[in-house]
């Protein structure tokens, strides 16, 4: 068993054994925290279509097929920045396996929220 701190936040929590979505939780939480940081500290700066997808993730329900079918209509500007890369890595992949509402997307939710807030 995994220490309560390593084990609270992972989709499989509670569980003796690692499931894959563990190892797509752990790369999209390395990928938003550091992007998160980075946009706080002002070494990344989105662009502002970055901003105003990220107000319209934090409006609707994500499933698996809902993400997909929001980065596949990202303009340019927005498929071409950082986020949609985060999103990209292993957000559709945990999806399969959590609901929108789980711990284990606490973070990339907090990182487009964070976005979000900056679009208004």
């Amino acid at each position: 068993m995994l220490c309560a701190p390593c084990d609270s936040g992972r989709p499989s929590r509670g569980k003796r054994l690692l499931s894959p979505a563990d190892f797509d939780w752990v790369a999209l939480e390395r990928n938003a925290a550091l992007l998160l940081t980075t946009f706080k500290d002002g070494t990344w700066v989105p662009y502002a279509q970055e901003l105003v997808f990220a107000e319209s993730l934090a409006w609707f329900v994500w499933t698996e097929e809902t993400l997909r079918a929001a980065v596949r209509a990202a303009d340019p500007w927005t498929a071409a920045g950082r986020l949609v890369r985060v999103l990209d890595s292993n957000a559709f992949f945990l999806l399969r396996d959590v609901p929108a509402t789980d711990p284990a997307l606490h973070t990339v939710r907090r990182l487009i929220d964070t976005l979000a807030a900056a679009a208004v």
